[in-house]
């Protein structure tokens, strides 16, 4: 009779399979990805007890290990599928009332089956049913323990490597450094290969790879993303992440294996050489804007879930956070190294203290007083100054009293002078400053190193003008006092009436020229001094200086020079000016012969055995040039003096009784000569003589200025 009703069973094995699966669905409702996947694993999961129960009504030996191995599957299977135990339990309980459901339809098919043999089977079926139970939940419990352990395992990891990247917000201020943390973290836990950061240039409206994964360099260095239309308009205008399906990348920009089942062929028309890939695209805002995009592309077309979007917008903004931290951080070494630059480049020394009176910092310019490298000073007492640098000068003792002394005053603003000795004479000025924070509170002091040296020879030579001026005026403007006084107290014949006014009017031009050498070295110190430039023929323009000079001081001036000298481009009164200046000199310093010889030059060149200035002739763009040089036999000037000579006020002392001056006209000639980009020199060789060389370049554009016209 079992016979008979396991072949009524057998018969009906679809109709039970889809009773189980009809009443599953409806008894467990709730949505599924994929419906066919869950119809396979429910049909799978009830195929076992129905099999069972067959081989029992058919007495068949149960295989244990195939039993066991069979069960553990399932438990492991609905496991890993996400079904809940209770479902997974609840597959097994429904195909056992589906299982008795049909039993009874085959008992009233077969009325004649005994009631003991029935109670018998039920027995069995009990107990194969409870066994089966408990073989697949032991296996599903234990898949479960595994998947919690290395789901535990991954987050410990994850939490370790997102630590890391936290700690490179705070630690790392490189820019290109962060950005490969953030991207190897995406790729890796997100399971992507292809990764970016794209900063935003606000001037031009783009966005330009600043770090890339996956990609070509070609692709880092030349392609450029629109801020103004599409996905990335959106996610910037928006400040969220966004998700899509697109193609940003063409195929010879990837440099990763492009997956065969990539969906390119249904946009193989419109795209025939971009691959699709899923994209996930969030903004970078920071506290003060917003600097870009992070981008993730996944060519498996995986979707990204709505959780991973927002963590991807977490990490967005701290990598905004970052980047502001590593551009204020290179904003700040940029200012550093032009302030370093700046205080290293001044002339005077700087050295500062703090509170406990130890060197913080100090210059170069100082640490070349002090005789000692800044390295080794940094971190020095303050005592070592005056130990330094005032061991080297008269007094010592004396001015370190009073340096300390100055060191008690936090307040004022005291001054030492005193002069060096060693290595070289120098006058110094120390002048200290209290350093105080934004509270007013006292944090240190400061100290000034200033060589006064040139100052104070600046002084001594302006003294020295004043004295010559005076005396050169008191002059004139004695005969001039003396002379119209006589005319106007008594009556003189005509003829020394004359006489009289003839020495009152060259007295008056006297006093003028000196007065317009001081009002035209004040303008050319002040930059007011423009050039009207036009075309000049060298050749007209020296034998109109050369006969004026002849007339003016009566001494002859020979001219040597080639059959036609080139043209020039030149302000001619200023040049006339500066000319006449040297000529003037020569006449004054000179009693004998006079030459000026002009040829044109495409190369510096001094005289051989002769001192000349300290100048540099190898200058760009000024050759090639005419070469005026102005030679005499005075008595030479001392190589010390070369350079000096042009020095506002300054006179040879030796002499000073041969004749009167200003000591200007040299300084104003070299002025007006380099207006016109050329240059000035003078070489010398005591006893012969001296000769007064500029060199005025022959190129159109080389003395072209902003003032004054250019006529060709």
């Amino acid at each position: 009779m079992r016979q008979a009703l396991a072949g009524f069973l057998e018969q009906n094995v679809e109709p039970m399979l889809e009773d189980i699966l009809s009443e599953f669905r409806q008894r467990f409702k709730r949505p599924r990805q994929n419906l066919d996947v869950e119809i396979i694993n429910i049909r799978r999961a009830a195929k076992p007890p129905i099999k069972l129960m067959l081989q029992a009504l058919r007495g068949k030996q149960l295989n244990e290990k195939e039993l066991d191995q069979a069960l553990t599957g399932l438990g492991e299977q609905g496991a890993r599928h996400g079904y809940p135990l209770s479902e997974v339990i609840g597959i097994f309980q429904l195909a056992r009332e589906v299982i008795y459901r049909y039993i009874r339809k085959a008992c009233r098919k077969h009325p004649d089956i005994p009631t003991r043999q029935l109670l018998a089977f039920d027995t069995q079926m009990c107990r194969l049913f409870n066994r089966v139970e408990l073989g697949v939940v032991n296996p599903y419990l234990q898949f479960q323990d595994n998947i919690i352990l290395t789901q535990q395992s991954f987050l410990k990891h994850k939490f370790s490597s997102l630590f890391k990247l936290v700690e490179a917000v705070s630690y790392n201020l490189s820019i290109r450094e962060f950005c490969e943390i953030l991207l190897d973290y995406l790729c890796r836990f997100y399971n992507v290969k292809i990764s970016g950061v794209f900063l935003l240039d606000e001037r031009e409206k783009e966005l330009y790879p600043q770090h890339i994964t996956g990609l070509s360099s070609r692709f880092k260095h030349e392609a450029r993303w629109s801020a103004l239309h599409g996905t990335i308009q959106r996610c910037l205008n928006e400040g969220r992440g966004l998700a899509m399906v697109d193609t940003p990348f063409r195929r010879k920009d990837i440099t990763i294996p492009i997956p065969e089942n990539n969906s390119k062929e249904r946009k193989a028309n419109r795209y025939p050489d971009s691959p699709e890939c899923h994209s996930l695209y969030a903004p970078l805002i920071g506290r003060q804007g917003t600097y870009g995009v992070v981008s993730l592309h996944d060519l498996k077309m995986r979707r990204f879930s709505q959780t991973e979007l927002q963590q991807i917008e977490t990490l967005a903004r701290i990598t905004a956070v970052a980047l502001e931290n590593a551009k204020f951080y290179e904003n700040l070494i940029q200012e550093k190294g032009k302030l370093d630059a700046i205080i290293n480049s001044m002339s005077d020394g700087l050295i500062l203290f703090d509170f406990h009176e130890e060197i913080i910092f100090i210059n170069e310019q100082a640490a070349r007083y002090l005789q000692a490298p800044g390295q080794i000073l940094t971190g020095a007492s303050a005592s070592l100054v005056p130990e330094r640098l005032l061991a080297n000068a008269n007094d010592a003792h004396v001015l370190q009293g009073a340096y300390l002394k100055a060191l008690t005053n936090i307040l004022d603003h005291p001054v030492l002078e005193f002069t060096l000795y060693r290595p070289e004479v120098k006058d110094i000025r120390l002048t200290m400053f209290p350093v105080k924070d934004h509270e007013n509170r006292f944090m240190g002091r400061g100290l000034i190193i200033e060589d006064v040296s040139h100052a104070k020879v600046v002084n001594r030579m302006k003294s020295e003008f004043v004295a010559i001026a005076s005396h050169s005026m008191r002059s004139p403007m004695t005969s001039i006092l003396g002379f119209s006084s006589l005319l106007v107290e008594r009556k003189l014949p005509e003829s020394t009436q004359r006489k009289y006014l003839n020495n009152i009017y060259r007295e008056s031009v006297r006093l003028t020229h000196i007065l317009n050498d001081m009002l035209e070295l004040t303008n050319l110190e002040a930059g007011k001094m423009s050039l009207k430039l036009h075309a000049v023929e060298a050749d007209e323009l020296i034998h109109s200086v050369v006969e004026e000079a002849k007339i003016q001081f009566k001494r002859e001036i020979q001219i040597s020079k080639g059959k036609k000298l080139p043209r020039l481009i030149a302000d001619r009164q200023k040049l006339n000016q500066a000319m006449h200046k040297l000529i003037s000199n020569a006449v004054k310093y000179s009693p004998g012969k006079i030459i000026l010889s002009v040829k044109k030059v495409d190369r510096p060149y001094f005289r051989k055995k002769w001192n000349h200035s300290n100048i540099n002739l190898n200058i760009p763009g000024i050759y090639p040039a005419l070469a005026f040089c102005l030679e005499d036999e005075g008595k030479g000037i001392p190589a010390d003096k070369l350079e000096e000579i042009f020095e506002p006020f300054f006179r040879l002392t030796e002499y000073t009784n041969i004749q009167d001056g200003s000591g200007l006209g040299l300084t104003i000639a070299r002025y007006l000569i380099e207006a016109h980009g050329g240059k000035l020199w003078v070489e010398s060789k005591p006893g012969e003589g001296s000769a007064f060389t500029f060199l005025l370049p022959l190129e159109l554009t080389r003395p072209a200025r902003e003032t004054g016209t250019l006529a060709v």
